[in-house]
């Protein structure tokens, strides 16, 4: 610049648009920021409410009925329940059990009773499946055998075989085998039931000094019993070869059969000692080889817990008793002890007369 040139002076060019626009950016990525999220975040519709009308007629006649919505909860998924056995190949689901009333508890009630009874107490709580499916189980189908009819599932059979009665065996096996082929047959000398004060002589808590009592080995074809059988007869054998039908009948109450079947002339009979110094006294017997004592007076401790041992046969929850004669009818405590368990005896007189087949 010559010095000739004049002074003018120079100011910067405003840059205040730049200013603006980049604060107006900035501003624009922040709403498009906010905008995204928003929008990225799914919204739950609310749950949907059922409403069921309930019409309500009006007071007066003609008047039209009401309607008043009754909003109910959803239903709430419940997970299956699980019935898982001992066995480890079963495993069984069971779907949610409804909730019981009132009228549920008593149909499933009804049903259980109608069906065999013995599914009541699980009728109330299960209504028709579990009250049913006990009674049919429980209510076992009579099967004829010799002219009575046997209700079990498991059915142990006691054969008197003395002298006199061996000639009957084979048919009477035969016969009981036709209708119950798993039945265990244990074969025993004679059918005397003896008691010593409060037990039965060999029985299940017999201890001491057992009277004088005739005694012979087993003649139970072991072969032909099931494996429990089997484990029964080595349990009982040594008791009941001294203690006959007694012995076996008190250490079979402990066993889970269904029925106990005996066959015999019932001429042993019933006989009742009291311990003594030295060998035991008799003081009952209603035997046909003996009679002593006239009518009993009162019942021993373990003829009473018989009783109740075959009352529970009734219910379910024991065995029956069933007694085949071919002679005289049983004594009259065990009739007394068919009665409580719900069985039967029944006189097959006719074996000795080579008489009808049995049916």
């Amino acid at each position: 610049m010559s010095l000739a040139d004049p002074l003018v002076a120079s100011r910067p060019r405003p840059r205040a648009w730049r200013s603006l626009a980049s604060s107006l950016l900035f501003h624009g990525l922040l709403v498009v920021l906010a905008c995204w999220v928003v929008l990225r975040t799914p919204t739950r519709p609310p749950p949907a409410k059922v409403f069921v009308a309930h019409a309500v007629a009006g007071g007066k006649s003609g008047a039209p009925a009401s309607v008043h919505p009754v909003q109910r909860k959803p239903k709430v998924a419940v997970p299956a329940k699980r019935l898982v056995s001992k066995s480890a190949s079963a495993t069984l689901a069971l779907p949610p059990m409804k909730a019981m009333t009132p009228e549920m508890g008593l149909a499933g009630l009804a049903t259980g009773k109608g069906k065999g009874g013995f599914g009541r107490g699980q009728g109330a709580f299960g209504g028709n499946g579990l009250g049913s499916g006990l009674g049919n189980r429980m209510g076992f189908t009579g099967r004829p055998v010799m002219g009575a009819f046997i209700r079990a599932q498991r059915v142990a059979v006691y054969l008197d075989c003395s002298g006199s009665m061996r000639s009957y065996l084979p048919r009477v096996e035969a016969e009981i085998r036709k209708q119950f082929p798993d039945a265990d047959v244990f074969r025993f000398d004679g059918a005397r039931v003896v008691g010593l004060g409060d037990k039965v002589v060999y029985g299940r808590s017999f201890h001491g000094q057992a009277p004088r009592l005739r005694e012979g080995p087993t003649q139970t074809v072991v072969e032909t019993l099931t494996p429990a059988g089997r484990l029964v007869q080595a349990k009982v054998r040594t008791a009941c070869e001294k203690g006959s039908l007694g012995a076996w009948m008190d250490r079979l109450l402990a066993e889970p059969y269904d029925a106990l079947v005996v066959f015999s002339d019932f001429q042993d009979g019933v006989r009742l000692y009291v311990a003594k110094k030295g060998e035991p006294k008799m003081v009952w017997s209603d035997s046909s080889y003996h009679k002593f004592g006239g009518a009993q007076k009162g019942q021993t401790r373990w003829q009473r817990e018989w009783l109740d041992a075959f009352a529970k046969g009734a219910q379910g929850r024991g065995p029956r008793l069933y007694l085949f004669s071919v002679q005289q009818e049983p004594q009259a405590f065990l009739r007394a002890c068919v009665t409580a368990s719900g069985g039967a005896w029944t006189s097959v007189s006719w074996l000795r007369k080579g008489g009808r087949k049995a049916p």
